[in-house]
């Protein structure tokens, strides 16, 4: 069975219900998702599974669930990220209360996880919580390497990269970027520029 991360949005925070899902469907078409791209269910959703599926999880929670979604994810780990930082990033834009719950998760530490106001709640940076070894992202013709900010400090002598900095490498080139989803679309940049010229 396909791992799936689970995301419910608790507190609006400055935006509403309808500005979240506008956010979360502009963040989903800013990248390319081996499944289904990240939705989120409102009161105002018109389809059905999106009203159902919104309804019975409030049936369900003991807290207030103002919106909520999830990721099928299709063996890609950075499309668990992505939902992970892109829910951080408009935490951080419109305010509000988010959990990301990701049960089968291999690293404890980030199966769940809480944001409010652009922060992570608890005692760990959001760089604490990512793994401090690379996660690959295999593309056709070749496989982009991401190594998060703990990752120098970790595996080699000398500091980490400056908090939030991520670093990749394509074909042999190598580049960072002040986070991950910045790393991820500058590594796809380059990835369908080498594929556009052979």
């Amino acid at each position: 069975m396909a791992r799936v991360v689970y995301y419910r949005l608790l507190n609006e925070g400055r935006g509403s219900a309808a500005s979240w899902a506008e956010a979360v469907d502009r963040f989903a078409a800013t990248r390319v998702w081996r499944g289904e791209p990240m939705w989120l269910a409102t009161d105002k959703s018109p389809g059905l599974f999106e009203s159902e599926y919104l309804r019975h999880l409030r049936l369900s929670s003991i807290e207030q669930v103002v919106g909520a979604g999830f990721v099928k994810l299709a063996g890609d780990e950075t499309d668990a990220l992505a939902v992970s930082f892109g829910l951080l990033r408009l935490s951080l834009e419109l305010g509000g209360r988010v959990v990301v719950d990701d049960p089968d998760n291999p690293i404890g530490k980030q199966r769940l996880l809480e944001f409010v106001e652009g922060s992570v709640v608890g005692p760990l940076s959001i760089d604490d919580l990512m793994v401090s070894g690379p996660i690959f992202k295999r593309m056709p013709g070749t496989t982009i390497t991401f190594y998060p900010p703990r990752y120098r400090g970790a595996t080699m002598p000398g500091p980490a990269s400056p908090p939030g900095w991520w670093s990749f490498s394509i074909q042999g080139m190598r580049d960072q970027a002040p986070g991950f989803l910045e790393a991820e679309a500058e590594a796809m940049r380059i990835y369908r520029s080498l594929r556009s010229i052979g």
